[in-house]
């Protein structure tokens, strides 16, 4: 269930290949990868966190595949876009921690850790629900 939306997101977009062909995309499909680049990248580094200094096995094993799987999008996303209309990490996303939690997200360790990961993950992978659904609309 983690990464099923994110890839039924990238089969709806690669599933345009004639689109794909001609290099055009629709305003949903380029504002789609423009916010899921930085989030897919937020996401990532609150995973080496975890990894890093989680205590349970399991959540650290769930961060290791987050960023085993994340990373590779990351890289395909930014193949559909010119780098000149990437958007910054400043815009405002469902889903995205904010800066205050992420700095204490950032000093945690052990249990306390695995704790605020898993809920930052939830809302953070609701918040790609939230981005991707206008996405997946306007592909039916």
């Amino acid at each position: 269930m983690l990464t099923s939306l994110l890839t039924l997101s990238f089969s709806v977009l690669s599933l345009g290949s004639s689109a794909q062909a001609s290099g055009t995309y629709s305003a949903a499909e380029i504002m789609f990868a423009q916010q899921m680049i930085p989030h897919h990248q937020q996401a990532i580094q609150l995973s080496k966190w975890e990894v890093a200094r989680g205590s349970n096995a399991a959540v650290r094993k769930l961060a290791a595949r987050i960023i085993s799987e994340q990373s590779p999008e990351i890289a395909q996303m930014k193949t559909w876009i010119p780098s000149d209309m990437m958007m910054g990490m400043e815009m405002s996303m469902p889903g995205m921690v904010k800066n205050t939690e992420l700095a204490i997200i950032k000093k945690a360790s052990g249990k306390n850790l695995d704790s605020l990961f898993l809920n930052a993950m939830i809302k953070h992978h609701q918040g790609a629900i939230v981005m991707a659904t206008p996405l997946i609309k306007s592909k039916n």
